[in-house]
């Protein structure tokens, strides 16, 4: 592809890169957050793009394409870039749905942060657990992920071939599951200590009717979770890696 002697599908293959890489940097994990400009991410995906094009290789599109028809192929690259971005969200939304679990164990449903990355309410220890996930994944180069499957995916899926079928709903569905999975995995421990407390704390009710569980429980719910969650810490940093290793994997079989 001669980049110096552009013509109309050169520009239109371009445009289409353009999309797909546009649809990852707006969803993708930590690309995406909302403290990062627009321009910021527009000046990114034009750069990525511009890398891209000359190995890439040029579709069948008429010169005299219609604007529908054009619009229909931006939907389809919008949609491949949206996958990548998705799937890999999805495992970050895992994290904070594990800190809302253990929040509501140990009595911090009420309690609830602004997210500076996706600008919503979340619970204390989902935006800790959020946090450290995200510099973990900048640490071991997980946005790398990101981009290798990007540049994959015009190999597996290339430009305008890309259509919806069962099988893209059946890899939703899987995604949303694995993010349950990874969200009970990570809170499985703390949910566990403090079930057992609330149990020992029935058990004390209903020997010492004199004790006043409500008062002596939520401290001691709180102290519980806070060891159970230092205790874990290790535990913790290993699984996210784990599950950051598995990362370019599950973009690679989304795209398929």
């Amino acid at each position: 592809m001669d980049i110096l002697q552009p013509d109309a599908r050169h520009l239109l293959t371009f445009l289409l890169i353009l999309t797909r890489v546009s649809g990852v940097f707006f969803l993708a994990p930590v690309l995406g957050s909302r403290n990062i400009p627009p321009q910021t991410k527009i000046g990114l995906a034009l750069m990525t793009s511009i890398a891209l094009f000359p190995f890439i290789q040029s579709p069948n599109i008429a010169s005299q394409i219609s604007v529908i028809d054009f619009a229909l192929l931006v939907a389809k690259e919008i949609s491949v870039g949206a996958i990548i971005g998705f799937t890999a969200t999805l495992v970050f939304m895992g994290f904070l749905l594990a800190g809302q679990i253990i929040d509501f164990q140990m009595g911090f449903g009420m309690v609830n942060v602004i997210d500076p990355l996706s600008n919503i309410s979340i619970s204390v220890i989902g935006q800790f657990k959020n946090l450290l996930a995200i510099l973990i994944f900048l640490a071991i180069n997980g946005h790398h992920y990101l981009l290798t499957a990007l540049a994959k995916s015009f190999e597996i899926a290339p430009l305008t071939t890309f259509t919806i079928t069962p099988s893209v709903t059946g890899n939703f569905i899987d995604m949303v599951i694995n993010m349950f999975v990874i969200g009970l995995k990570i809170g499985g421990p703390a949910i566990g200590v403090l079930f057992i407390t609330d149990l020992a704390l029935g058990i004390v009710a209903r020997t010492v009717p004199q004790m006043n569980v409500f008062i002596v429980g939520i401290p001691l719910k709180i102290i519980v979770a806070f060891a159970t969650l230092i205790a874990t810490l290790a535990f913790f940093t290993a699984y996210v890696m784990r599950v950051f290793d598995q990362m370019p994997s599950q973009l690679i079989s989304s795209i398929k």
